[in-house]
């Protein structure tokens, strides 16, 4: 198992967002996506959530449920904003309000800051941004982390107008 990014938005913070985990439509694109072994993990935890149809073993989504006006992520508690298999998440949410995704014309791979993020407008924040996802491309940009990548391009989200273009990531041959 890979482990854990550290996270750029203090959790007192997240526990108060009306936004993270929560979708407008039940097949949104920004909905999480678990490697295969991800996938395994959560699913030894005892959790109330549950995949969108792929085999066992297999990268999957989460699914969504109903959840007020909209779809929530099957992991998420809405009664206190909590994940039920936090220390198993998946790099998908663990790395947010950063997310990979294609560009427009499908040619490049951008990582990029998800402008839904509440805390993106807060300067404590903002300030630390840059060097978060410095980090985080070093990061997806190992060796192994952008051969799992490539074995599994569905990680790689469409591009989203909301999500704002930060760098081109290099992650090497197929």
């Amino acid at each position: 198992m890979r482990p854990q990014l550290p996270q750029l938005i203090p959790s007192e913070i997240c526990l108060e967002c009306p936004v993270c985990c929560r979708f407008p439509e039940k097949q949104a694109t920004l909905s999480p996506f678990f490697f295969p072994e991800e996938r395994n993990q959560s699913q030894s935890i005892k959790s109330k959530g549950s995949f969108r149809q792929a085999a066992t073993g297999q990268a999957s989504k989460a699914e969504l449920v109903t959840c007020g006006h909209g779809f929530a992520c099957s992991f998420f508690n809405p009664e206190d904003h909590t994940c039920q298999i936090y220390e198993a998440r998946p790099l998908d949410c663990s790395m947010y309000p950063a997310v990979i995704m294609e560009s427009r014309d499908h040619q490049k791979v951008f990582l990029g800051a998800d402008t839904k993020c509440p805390a993106l407008s807060r300067p404590s924040v903002t300030a630390k941004l840059h060097q978060y996802l410095d980090s985080i491309q070093r990061y997806l940009e190992s060796t192994t982390l952008s051969s799992l990548i490539r074995q599994y391009p569905q990680f790689i989200s469409e591009f989203q107008e909301e999500v704002v273009e930060v760098r081109e990531l290099s992650l090497g041959k197929a």
